[in-house]
């Protein structure tokens, strides 16, 4: 008897646990939040909105000088090796001996004409441990350039694109994170559509085995008939099986919704829906305005043509090839102490030398390379234009959808009012018993359907709503825009703050 009764408090504290499930209460506004705070793909746009910035300081730092340390410390040999004798023959012979050599120098890039200039000081030194001396030669100073002629200079494009790269980068963060509110949004509402789906299935659930129990009173009086029973008892079936899908559907749903937004304790997610969807207008042509001055993908159409264009002057820069380069500086003759490198007699010293590639017969190829670059130009004309037409296509069908459903919400909320108030009225005739189950059984449907219409209604609401704001980055409902031009990522508090100079 005391293990039944200890068996008996068990399954009852067991219970108590189950039932007492945190609960927490989410608007479509806390969900939106969470997400974009704690979701995956928030936090990968993140992490690709840092790899942008650091790629663009990357190329910031390409125009800044640099100090350059260069050495080879050692190059030591000990063994048998080769030498070419006065008269041409070769004799073996062993070597013992290391070069080192080391440089520190100042480079600077002249981004408009692909310049290089060199400042530097270098010094070597020799050991001979067969014969037991040291010997040093170095250039206190010297001065080099290098000039690439009649190629393509790659920082005169870099100056107009990375720019607008990284300008791109920062407004696809602010569009990947729309398209986590949109997901957001699409997951909350299929979550409280189950939730009002278990709620109808309960009511059902409990109105059917009222029924049931009244028909079956009623037949005991001899008032109504079997097959009216048996029929009671098998939608009381019926609704029980729908409650317990429904059941199972709101736990799918709250486990996506809840790993979506980063909700990892086991919670019971209770989600009030919107009250109202907000009514303004939206003009076409103020929607596309905002989208050409915001979207990314504009300034992707003008990355695209700026690419062409680079890749067409490649081609032309590829005719021929010729490079010069010169330096000037003071050398020291070899001393045998390090000091006199810097204290010796040192002689100028200077170099010049042009190197180029000149096809003269190429079999066509320059021809072909030419075409080639100018029929992708033409191709990614081609492209753009269409792009533009499928963009400003796709905006108009979010205004045209949005004005629309604005209008279907309307009628969907009174469409609601109407059923919940007929089905009331029914279902107390029916329990006076002056209407059959067969209408009460339509009424209870057309209730249910109001239900789920209006909850669709409001999905599509937000659903098109949150796709103009993904579409323009602009907020129509707080008249704000969206996107910053001076919110840059900063690395020492890695976070988003407003620029206040040029970086």
């Amino acid at each position: 008897m005391k293990k039944v009764l200890l068996v008996g408090l068990l399954c009852l504290f067991c219970a108590g646990t189950a039932n007492a499930q945190t609960k927490r209460t989410l608007t479509l506004e806390d969900v939106i939040k969470l997400a974009r705070q704690n979701s995956r793909s928030a936090r990968q746009a993140e992490t690709q909105r840092n790899f942008s910035y650091w790629s663009y300081r990357v190329y910031k730092s390409q125009l800044k000088p640099q100090l350059l340390l260069r050495g080879t410390l050692p190059n030591y040999i000990n063994r048998s090796t080769p030498v070419t004798q006065p008269g041409g023959g070769i004799e073996f012979r062993q070597v013992n001996q290391n070069t080192s050599d080391l440089s520190l120098g100042l480079e600077q890039v002249l981004p408009w004409t692909n310049t290089t200039i060199a400042l530097e000081s270098n010094i070597a030194r020799f050991d001979n441990y067969e014969q037991d001396f040291t010997n040093y030669q170095g250039d206190p100073v010297g001065i080099s350039i290098s000039q690439p002629l009649f190629q393509l200079n790659p920082y005169r494009w870099d100056r107009k694109i990375e720019p607008l790269r990284y300008e791109q980068s920062k407004r696809q963060y602010v569009q990947d994170l729309e398209n986590t509110s949109q997901t957001a949004v699409r997951l909350f509402f299929n979550l409280l559509d189950q939730q009002k789906n278990l709620e109808i299935a309960l009511q059902n659930e409990a109105a059917n085995d009222t029924i049931n129990k009244v028909e079956q009173g009623r037949f005991n009086i001899g008032t109504t008939t079997e097959d009216k029973v048996l029929q009671t008892e098998a939608e009381l079936l019926t609704a029980q099986s729908q409650a317990q899908q429904a059941r199972l559907d709101v736990q799918s749903r709250s486990l996506e919704l809840r790993n979506f937004v980063g909700l990892n304790e086991d919670v019971e997610l209770e989600l009030i829906p919107p009250s109202e969807a907000p009514e303004f207008d939206i003009e076409y042509e103020t929607a596309l305005r905002y989208a050409q001055e915001n979207r990314a993908e504009f300034l992707e159409f003008q990355l695209s043509r700026l690419e062409v264009e680079r890749q067409v002057a490649q081609a032309r820069a590829q005719r021929f090839r010729a490079d010069l380069t010169a330096s000037f500086g003071y050398n020291s003759q070899q001393v045998s102490t390090l000091d006199s490198i810097y204290s010796g007699n040192n002689a100028s010293g200077s170099t010049v030398r042009l190197t180029f590639s000149i096809p003269i017969l190429d079999g066509g190829r320059n021809r072909a390379r030419m075409k080639q670059a100018h029929e992708r130009q033409r191709l990614t004309e081609f492209t753009i234009e269409q792009d533009l037409i499928n963009f400003e296509q796709e905006i108009a069908n979010a205004v045209r959808n949005f004005a629309q459903i604005r209008d279907q919400i309307e009628i969907a909320e009174k469409r609601q009012e109407i059923a919940l108030k007929r089905f009331e009225i029914t279902n107390g005739r029916y329990l006076a018993g002056k209407v059959d189950i067969l209408d009460l059984s339509n009424a209870r449907t057309s209730k249910d359907e109001s239900i789920r219409s209006y909850i669709n209604a409001l999905q599509q609401y937000w659903d098109a709503y949150y796709e103009l704001r993904n579409l323009t980055l602009y907020d129509f409902q707080n008249n704000k825009l969206l996107y910053n031009p001076l919110l840059e990522y900063d690395p020492r508090t890695d976070s988003v703050v407003e620029r206040e100079g040029d970086q």
